[in-house]
C-alpha cells in the first residue's frame, strides 16, 4: 500500500500546499492594488475636503455679514453633491473641546457611511454653517473576489481530489469483480496489475493468493486421485489375500499369503507418510530458520550419502567457498530428492555442478536418461506426477521434486527443467541466493 500513501500525500501536499499558494499570490496582488486604490481615494477625498474647507470659510465669511442669510440658503441648489444648510449651535451639543476649536474658527468634520459634513461657526448669529457631500466611495466591482478566491480554492481542491479517487475506485471496481468471480469458482481469474496503481501491492496479493488456492485445488484433487488410485490396488490385493487365507489350509502357502498381505500394508504405509509429508510441507505457519549454509560441503554431504558404485558422479564447484541464505534442514532434503531422482532415472551417469551467477547460485543436476519432454516438464513438478513410461520401472509416488519445487519457493528461488546438452537426459537447475 505504499503507492496510495504516497500517492494521498502528495494529493494532500498539492493540494493544501500548492493550491493554497496559489490563490494566496492571486488574493495577495488583489490587496495590493485595492490598497492602492484606498490610497489614492484617500488621497483624493483630502484634497477634495481641503478644497471644500477653503470652500465652507469663504462662504461662512460671506453670510456672517448677509442679513439675509437664510434667503441665500433657500436659494442654493437642493439638488446636486454639495449642500448647504444653517443650524442653530444650542441645537448641536459638542463636547467642550470641539466646542472650543470650533468656536476658535476651525472647520468640524463630521463622516459617516452616507454623507461628509463640514461645520462652520458663524460668530455674529451664534450659528452653524454645514456644508454636506457624498463620500467618495471605492470600486466595489471586487468586493467579491475573495469569495470567488475561496469557493474556487474548494472547488480545485475536489476536482484534484475527483482525479486522485477515479482511478483509485477503478482499481477497486476491477478488484472487487475479480474476487467476485474467483469466489464463484472462476480460479483462473486474475488482475492485471498496471505499471501505476495506487494498490498494486494488494493486486499482487490477491494474485498470489490467487495463485496459492488454486494450487491448494490442483493438490487436492491430484492427492484424492492418487490416493484413489495408488490404494485401491494394495486394498484390493489385502482383501483377495484375506480371502484365500480363509480358504487355505496349507501352512506354506498360507505364509506365503501373510507376507504378500504384509507387503500391501507396508505399501499403502509408505503411501500414507507420503501424503502425510507432503502435506506437513503445505503448512503456511511453517518456519525457516534461515543461516549462512556452506553449499559446497552441503553437495558433498547429500552424494556420499546417494553414491551408488555403478552409477559415475561428477562434480564441479567453485574453488573458493559458496555460501547459500537458507534453511540447512529443508535445502539437505532439495539436495537429496534432486540426487535421487537423478539415480532413479540415469543409465550410468550423472554431473552436478555448482556456479555462481550475481546474488545467486545455479546448481545443476544432470543424467543420461530418457529425459523429460516439453510437454510434462511443468507436470512433473506437481505431487503424483510421474515420468512417461516410469511407472513400472521405478519405485515411488511422485513427490520428491514437488517437495523440491515448494522447498525453492520458500527461499525464492526457482527451478527450471531442460534436456543435457552432454549427457542428453533431464537436467534441472535451481537458482538460489547467496548470502
Amino acid at each position: 500500500m505504499r503507492n496510495l500513501t504516497l500517492s494521498l500525500l502528495a494529493v494532500v501536499l498539492i493540494a493544501t500546499i500548492g493550491l493554497g499558494w496559489m490563490f494566496d499570490g492571486i488574493y495577495n496582488q488583489y490587496l495590493n492594488q485595492y490598497n492602492e486604490q484606498e490610497q489614492h481615494l484617500r488621497t483624493e477625498q483630502q484634497d477634495a475636503i481641503s478644497v471644500l474647507e477653503q470652500v465652507g470659510t469663504h462662504l461662512a465669511v460671506t453670510l456672517s455679514v448677509l442679513d439675509n442669510r437664510q434667503e441665500f440658503i433657500d436659494k442654493w441648489p437642493k439638488k446636486g453633491s454639495l449642500l448647504l444648510r444653517l443650524q442653530p449651535l444650542t441645537n448641536f451639543p459638542l463636547p467642550q473641546a470641539l466646542l472650543d476649536n470650533l468656536t476658535a474658527g476651525q472647520p468640524l468634520l463630521l463622516e459617516t457611511d452616507d454623507s461628509i459634513s463640514l461645520h462652520f461657526y458663524l460668530a455674529t448669529t451664534d450659528e452653524l454653517l454645514v456644508l454636506t457631500t457624498p463620500p467618495q466611495k471605492a470600486n466595489q466591482s471586487n468586493s467579491l473576489l475573495p469569495i470567488f478566491l475561496t469557493s474556487l480554492f474548494y472547488l480545485a481542491v475536489l476536482a484534484l481530489m475527483l482525479v486522485w479517487l477515479y482511478p483509485l475506485a477503478k482499481r477497486l471496481m476491477t478488484l472487487r469483480q475479480t474476487a467476485k468471480s474467483f469466489g464463484e469458482g472462476d480460479l483462473n481469474q486474475r488482475i492485471n496489475v498496471g505499471t501505476i496503481s495506487y494498490i498494486r501491492d494488494l493486486e499482487l496479493e490477491f494474485n498470489r493468493m490467487a495463485q496459492r488456492i488454486d494450487d491448494l485445488v490442483t493438490d487436492i484433487k491430484l492427492l484424492s486421485s492418487a490416493v484413489s488410485h495408488d490404494l485401491r490396488t494394495p486394498l484390493a490385493r489385502i482383501r483377495f489375500g484375506i480371502d484365500t487365507i480363509a480358504e487355505e489350509d496349507d501352512p506354506v502357502l498360507r505364509k506365503k499369503f501373510e507376507r504378500r498381505i504384509s507387503d500391501n500394508v507396508d505399501e499403502m504405509v509408505d503411501l500414507v507418510e507420503s501424503l502425510l509429508s507432503y502435506a506437513r510441507l503445505d503448512q503456511t505457519l511453517i518456519t525457516l530458520n534461515k543461516a549462512p549454509v556452506d553449499f559446497k560441503k552441503l553437495i558433498n554431504t547429500c552424494i556420499n550419502n546417494k553414491s551408488q558404485d555403478d552409477i559415475e558422479l561428477t562434480l564441479q564447484v567453485p574453488q573458493q567457498q559458496v555460501m547459500v541464505d537458507g534453511d540447512l534442514s529443508y535445502l539437505m532434503v532439495l539436495m537429496s530428492n534432486l540426487l535421487q531422482n537423478a539415480y532413479q532415472y540415469c543409465h550410468s551417469q550423472i554431473h552436478v555442478s555448482v556456479a555462481e551467477q550475481g546474488s545467486n547460485i545455479i546448481v545443476t543436476v544432470s543424467d543420461d536418461g530418457q529425459g523429460i519432454v516439453i510437454e510434462q516438464r511443468e507436470q512433473i513438478l506437481k505431487p503424483f506426477i510421474r515420468g512417461k513410461n516410469s511407472e513400472q520401472k521405478v519405485k515411488g509416488y511422485g513427490m520428491g521434486l514437488a517437495i523440491v519445487k515448494r522447498i525453492v519457493e520458500w527461499h525464492h528461488g526457482n527451478i527450471s527443467i531442460d534436456n543435457s546438452a552432454s549427457l542428453k537426459g533431464a537436467q534441472f537447475s535451481v537458482t538460489l541466493p547467496k548470502v
